[in-house]
């Protein structure tokens, strides 16, 4: 400390400067390090490079810790932060495969798919052999829709882990896909990528594109500004097509599973009609947003509850299935609407799932506002369960919603 004229002035000294010699520097790092303190690990180990640049033990660690506090930003769904790190460490070690594919990884988080095609593509440069790496590119390529190269980087993988039933899989799926797209002529937009049946005439393409860009302004403007990276991949089928690659029922108007999906033409040939169209392409598109934000970590019920609000309102014989089930106790209990269970559930019953989810978040929305949505869903996103998610950002949990739910349904809803 200072004296100057009576007065004492404490000088802070970052820990780093105390040591001089790259050694000492280098295992304050490997502390701090140790101990998850991955700033003051990382201004440790730039101090102890800035005395001896090419050290490779220095730039080693320097590198783990970069790639640590990735994981760390990564954790709170800080994918933005995660990356500057991530890049930090690929300029140090342009040769080291471990920061290429966590970063590859992060893009396929982010839907940044030429991104992650890029970083992969380089992963795979470094050490042509790893399993993990071209196992993501698969994954990147399949999500840009190049299904044959998706298909090549699986083949590959399964060769070197043939007891991957869950590639399998994901191969088998691309496959069947490939088989019933081929031919298919692509178009595109701004923000979306199509390729479509040749059946379909292109005018009603570009009204599908229409239809689309108008939801990507309308639902990202509802939740405070939340816009996902292009370009979304929108695959239109007429309804043999669309059940014969997604192996789900011809009466399905459409879903998303990392691609919008539509059967545009019915088994006659025609069109849907603008507005069932139009809601169509509504709901699919919120299910873009909502895994953008929450990634995987929404359940059935706020998923499917938030693409019916955004999509179409909530009156005439829906509200009224809803008010006799109110009448009749017949609610579903929102834990049994995550997901697995409606797997066993009836057309009528699963309906009624569908609506009451759709009335749930219309009354959060409604009563909350976007802000308090996008909290929620921001919650999820890093892991937290959703009915504790429920109690942090509305103090309620799931008995006290379903007594409010109820009673907004009996209210019409208003």
């Amino acid at each position: 400390m200072i004296r100057l004229k009576h007065v004492w002035v404490f000088l802070l000294i970052p820990v780093a400067a105390i040591a001089s010699g790259p050694a000492e520097l280098n295992s304050q790092g490997v502390d701090f390090y140790n101990a998850g303190d991955y700033p003051r690990a990382a201004a440790a180990f730039e101090a102890a490079r800035a005395v001896s640049p090419d050290n490779a033990v220095i730039l080693r660690n320097l590198c783990n810790v970069y790639q640590a506090y990735a994981n760390e930003f990564a954790k709170q769904a800080d994918f933005a932060s995660a990356v500057k790190q991530l890049e930090k460490a690929i300029a140090l070690q342009p040769k080291d495969v471990s920061p290429l594919i966590q970063l590859g990884n992060y893009y396929l988080r982010l839907d940044m798919i030429p991104e992650a095609v890029f970083r992969l593509e380089q992963a795979i440069q470094v050490d042509p052999y790893n399993v993990q790496a071209h196992e993501l590119l698969g994954e990147a390529y399949y999500r840009d829709n190049d299904l044959p190269s998706a298909r090549t980087q699986w083949a590959w993988v399964l060769e070197q882990q043939p007891q991957r039933n869950d590639l399998k899989t994901r191969f088998e799926k691309a496959e069947r896909e490939e088989v019933v797209e081929n031919g298919f002529r692509p178009a595109g937009s701004l923000h979306f990528q199509m390729s479509s049946t040749p059946e379909v005439a292109g005018n009603v393409l570009q009204t599908v594109l229409a239809l689309l860009e108008m939801a990507y302004a309308d639902v990202g403007r509802n939740l405070g500004g939340v816009y996902p990276p292009g370009p979304i991949q929108v695959i239109v089928y007429n309804s043999k097509g669309f059940t014969d690659a997604t192996q789900v029922r011809q009466n399905v108007g459409g879903l998303y599973d990392g691609k919008i999906r539509i059967p545009l033409l019915d088994s006659a040939g025609l069109v849907a009609r603008d507005q069932e169209l139009k809601e169509t392409l509504y709901h699919e598109y919120t299910h873009v947003v909502v895994r953008f934000i929450a990634h995987s970590n929404a359940v059935w019920w706020m998923n499917e509850g938030l693409a019916e609000t955004f999509s179409r309102p909530l009156t005439g014989s829906r509200l009224e299935m809803l008010q006799k089930a109110v009448a009749n106790a017949a609610l579903f209990p929102y834990a049994a609407m995550e997901e697995s269970q409606l797997k066993k559930l009836d057309s009528d019953a699963l309906w009624l799932a569908y609506t009451q989810s759709h009335a749930t978040l219309l009354y959060l929305w409604e009563r909350f506002g976007q802000a308090k949505l996008v909290e929620l869903f921001n919650a999820l996103a890093i892991g937290t369960k959703t009915e504790d998610a429920l109690i942090q950002v509305y103090n309620r949990n799931y008995d006290h919603l379903y007594v409010e739910v109820a009673q907004f349904i009996q209210n019409g809803c208003r």
